[in-house]
């Protein structure tokens, strides 16, 4: 197929990331994975600065397009004031809502898992099409791609439409994120007229682009799929306020575990609920503290700029 395009983000400092377990929910014939992580803990506490320092490395690469990356790099000095001009890119703190600036931390994780979770590479960046950081690009959370190999050894390109949430209850969480794919599938012409119109924009080697451009938009002989990639925040049950360090960091891992274990039955119910059976789903799970208040937190100092995570009135219960 001649593609050789790679993951954008930096695979040094995803290990800030533990993976509890991959759980594996067969439905309609098809293999979905629930992927169960968790941050690192310092004194009971999420590493929400090391979060914050490994969003702050990968900004630019999820913003901006692999061409605009490489023409920064290739010129002295340029890097810090693209950095600077990513952060622009990210709407001001002015609501809880998904809708509003905390909700982004969500896309932006999103693309950190389906690359080096999923390995696979971002398509192209929509963010980056905003003329200002309040406008909303309708349509998927993030674009990426990917291969499988069938069993008799043929690649199949599959592109992995994203879906991002971090909301307080994790059951309304799982709930929300199928309502936006089910609204994808029926509404998902603009994301199709971004991929003709834009992609040739966003990669390097314009023979990549028209290769990818002619199998996604079905102008090819090979197959091709869909698939879909969903990150969920959420308030993580577990305070553990009397527990010593150690406990606790056994204890919440324990804890988190189960929280998202006792939904599997639910996340079936609503693949066939929405008649989507026909779809694969790799769901990737973290916890916070308190989710609505964290997410606002780590976007407000993100988009005031501020080279390093101050926990403030971030504390575990």
């Amino acid at each position: 197929m001649g593609i050789n395009c790679q993951n954008t983000s930096d695979a040094q400092g995803f290990n800030i990331f533990e993976k509890l377990a991959t759980e594996e929910i067969v439905c309609g014939g098809q293999n979905n994975f629930l992927n169960i992580y968790i941050l690192k803990i310092q004194n009971k506490i999420f590493a929400y600065d090391e979060l914050y320092e490994y969003i702050l490395n990968n900004i630019c690469e999820y913003v901006f397009s692999r061409r605009k990356i490489l023409d920064a790099k290739a010129e002295r000095n340029k890097n810090r004031r693209l950095i600077l001009d990513a952060l622009s890119h990210l709407r001001a703190v002015n609501s809880n809502e998904d809708s509003g600036a905390g909700g982004e931390l969500g896309e932006i994780l999103l693309y950190l898992f389906l690359e080096q979770g999923l390995q696979a590479p971002k398509l192209f960046s929509k963010i980056e099409l905003k003329t200002s950081a309040n406008d909303y690009i309708k349509g998927a959370d993030g674009i990426h791609f990917k291969y499988r190999t069938t069993n008799d050894g043929k690649k199949i390109l599959q592109l992995v439409i994203g879906e991002a949430k971090i909301k307080d209850n994790l059951e309304k969480a799982i709930e929300d994120s199928f309502v936006s794919i089910n609204k994808y599938l029926q509404h998902n012409g603009q994301d199709i007229m971004l991929i003709d119109t834009h992609l040739k924009d966003q990669l390097i080697e314009d023979d990549e682009a028209e290769i990818l451009k002619k199998y996604l938009l079905g102008k090819g002989a090979e197959e091709t799929e869909t698939v879909f990639g969903v990150f969920i925040g959420y308030t993580t049950n577990y305070k553990g306020l009397n527990a010593s360090n150690d406990d606790y960091k056994k204890n919440v891992k324990g804890s988190n575990l189960t929280q998202i274990l006792k939904y599997k039955d639910k996340i079936r119910n609503e693949i066939k609920k929405h008649q989507i059976s026909n779809y694969n789903f790799n769901f990737y799970f973290l916890p916070f503290h308190d989710a609505p208040r964290d997410r606002k937190k780590i976007m407000e100092q993100l988009t005031h700029k501020e080279a390093k995570f101050s926990f403030g009135d971030i504390k575990n219960g």
